[in-house]
């Protein structure tokens, strides 16, 4: 298998080639048009100047070309959302509102594994180990979790939930950090794997053990928001950013171009760096968003958990910012590469030219290191 698959940019522009009609050409008819010279000689000169505001170009009262920008908010998975549209049509934005509202509600209603109601927390709470079939969105984003699983040796695992769970980091969390003991940590592993969720046709799905959980957090973001682009694509705009919890994808050139301004956040969750995103999405993974002190170390515990290990992560790899065509491969990827820490995380970065940053901090200061591919797209 490629390490590339589904994760380079591939930009195909078309191009529309205008065809004239074939034919006779159009008979000329040859018209004796009167000198306006004397007419105009005679004329007032207040009627002269408004006359001369139409004739010449670029006189007189200009259009305003610059696109309106329409901004729209709401919320979902327990975050907000929003989309910016640029356009010089004008635009339902009443309808545009349902409509985002309804898309983004249709697939939390799927992919949450908070609501009681939605399609993965009731196949969590299913013991049943016969197949199972889910809508397709689900199915094509467990066969796409799964294969980042396989990219990064099992650092990526949506089974991870039990863990989670086991350390407070899961629905019914605290402010202090619960630390499990050895004991409990390696009792709890043998539920994690997806090994254990085995993907069929038919858009079927089959847990080889009946409690385990799946928790599609690190991607369902990604899922939705490119969900959102297809909708507004749909409805012709190609001007727009669209954002969920702090993801993000963006097509068209923004106000100032070539691109929408957007700041990425470091290791302490400010933004001090900016790109321009044209036709790309960016996600962030950080240590620091959700982390409890932990009295076991000088470091506070991460929200992220290692399903190789049981443990939250310990390095000094405190963020990264992944930039992807899609914004599913954005948000997976920056989880992983995060959990595999610096070292593991870079390396696989360059072997799969995946377009990375990476935010490290230590006692001696922080670090910025830029993967090539980063570097190419952004080059200072």
């Amino acid at each position: 298998m490629s390490h590339r698959r589904g994760t380079q940019a591939l930009r195909i522009r078309s191009a529309r080639q205008r065809v004239e009609p074939q034919g006779l050409p159009e008979p000329r008819v040859a018209r004796i048009r009167p000198d306006p010279l004397p007419f105009l000689m005679r004329a007032k000169p207040l009627f002269l100047f408004l006359i001369l505001t139409i004739l010449i170009p670029g006189c007189g009262e200009q259009a305003d070309d610059e696109p309106e920008l329409l901004v729209l908010r709401g919320k979902a998975l327990g975050t907000t959302w929003m989309v910016k549209v640029r356009s010089r049509e004008p635009i339902d934005q009443e309808k545009l509102q349902t409509d985002l509202q309804s898309k983004i509600e249709e697939h939390e209603k799927i992919l949450s594994h908070w609501r009681p109601d939605s399609v993965l927390y009731q196949l969590n709470a299913s013991l049943a180990t016969d197949p199972v079939t889910v809508p397709r969105v689900l199915h094509d984003l467990l066969r796409h979790a799964k294969w980042i699983h396989e990219q990064t040796n099992g650092a990526f695992d949506p089974t991870i939930a039990p863990l989670v769970n086991l350390w407070g980091f899961g629905p019914v969390s605290t402010d202090r950090l619960r630390i499990p003991a050895r004991e409990e940590i390696e009792g709890t592993l043998g539920q994690v794997g997806m090994e254990r969720l085995e993907m069929m046709d038919r858009n079927r799905v089959r847990k080889t053990r009946a409690d385990l959980q799946v928790d599609l957090s690190a991607s369902a973001k990604g899922e939705i928001i490119d969900r959102v682009c297809s909708l507004l694509d749909r409805w012709g705009m190609k001007d727009y950013l669209v954002e969920i919890g702090g993801e993000v994808r963006a097509k068209g050139d923004g106000r100032n171009g070539p691109g929408w301004k957007v700041l990425l956040e470091d290791g302490s969750g400010a933004r001090t760096t900016s790109v321009a995103l044209r036709d790309y999405a960016v996600a962030t993974s950080g240590t620091y968003r959700q982390s409890k002190p932990n009295p076991d170390s000088t470091k506070a515990a991460s929200h992220l958990i290692d399903p190789r290990t049981g443990r939250p992560v310990e390095h000094d790899l405190v963020a990264v910012n992944v930039l992807a065509p899609t914004a599913r491969d954005a948000d997976a990827l920056a989880t992983a590469l995060l959990i595999l820490g610096p070292r593991d995380g870079i390396s696989m970065t360059e072997e799969m030219d995946l377009v990375a940053r990476f935010c490290l901090k230590d006692a001696n200061g922080s670090q910025i290191i830029l993967s090539r591919a980063y570097e190419r797209l952004f080059p200072e």
